[in-house]
């Protein structure tokens, strides 16, 4: 889930992945009016530890330079990596930028808590493939596919159980006479429904006169 927020007449994209809510260096760089190599070099230089780990992640993109098309580096920051990287950048248009991506990051926090970002990856496919009718009718079609196959398979093992359960409460009359000799040897009812490999019910009703 992404949010387009205006910072400095720039369109900032925040994204939201595992819960948290995540801006990038060229957007830094945009706002700030920095060279994004510069931004890039500053991050560079942060100790490789696990802070750096967990608040600066490193991607690529494909961009145009001229007439060249080639990958780009740049950082997904989050709210701690930012406040970390921009705390030296200094002046009143940085301060009041400052407070204004920190307005945004809270902004974006909120959705998330108030349940505003459906961070949801079934809703994420279904949402992406309704842009493509013929895509999200197929993707329906299977997941009720799915649903009915579980289902039946479901009902299937439902019938399996009863025809069992049946079929272990027959006895003939060598069975019923073996169960009650195992009841008066001691045997308890559920040892003797293992032994026999009978229901609770049947070795009951066997024994019923023996109670």
């Amino acid at each position: 889930m992404n949010e387009i927020i205006v910072i400095n007449g720039q369109s900032v994209e925040f994204e939201v992945a595992d819960s948290g809510v995540f801006a990038t260096s060229l957007d830094v760089a945009n706002v700030f009016e920095k060279r994004h190599a510069d931004i890039i070099a500053k991050i560079a230089e942060l100790p490789a530890d696990s802070f750096r780990e967990r608040n600066f992640s490193l991607t690529e993109r494909t961009a145009k330079f001229g007439a060249v098309v080639r990958s780009e580096p740049y950082y997904k920051i989050s709210r701690d990596g930012f406040s970390l990287l921009v705390m030296g950048f200094t002046g009143e248009k940085a301060y009041r930028w400052k407070i204004e991506f920190i307005a945004a990051f809270n902004k974006m926090e909120a959705m998330i808590k108030n349940g505003s970002i459906a961070n949801d990856k079934f809703t994420e496919v279904l949402a992406a493939l309704t842009q493509k009718s013929s895509e999200a009718d197929e993707f329906k079609s299977k997941y009720y596919a799915a649903i009915e196959r579980e289902n039946m398979l479901l009902r299937q093992n439902f019938q399996t159980q009863g025809d069992m359960v049946k079929k272990s409460s027959r006895l003939n009359k060598s069975e019923r006479d073996e169960i009650v000799r195992l009841y008066k040897s001691g045997l308890s009812q559920g040892e003797i429904c293992r032994r026999m490999d009978r229901s609770r019910d049947a070795v009951r009703n066997a024994i019923r006169g023996v109670l």
